[in-house]
């Protein structure tokens, strides 16, 4: 690993997340899992939408440290 990645603390690495094209885009695409599919039933399906949750819950956070450290949100 690279020395200077493992100096950056942890808030900082996530917020980098809040702007990042692949992860909005994959976030985008569990959003509408969980929309589309919220009536199925299912393990494999129960499984995926708790993923989707999951990714979903890591954007929030990473707009919230974003927001923290532009700080956008707090004054």
């Amino acid at each position: 690993m690279d020395d200077k990645l493992m100096e950056i603390p942890f808030p900082e690495l996530i917020s980098k997340l809040a702007v990042s094209p692949l992860f909005i885009l994959v976030v985008i695409f569990a959003i509408l899992y969980v929309i589309l599919n919220r009536k199925d039933k299912g393990c494999f399906n129960f499984i995926l939408i708790i993923g989707s949750w999951v990714y979903i819950c890591i954007y929030v956070l990473a707009l919230y440290f974003f927001s923290l450290e532009n700080k956008m949100l707090f004054n």
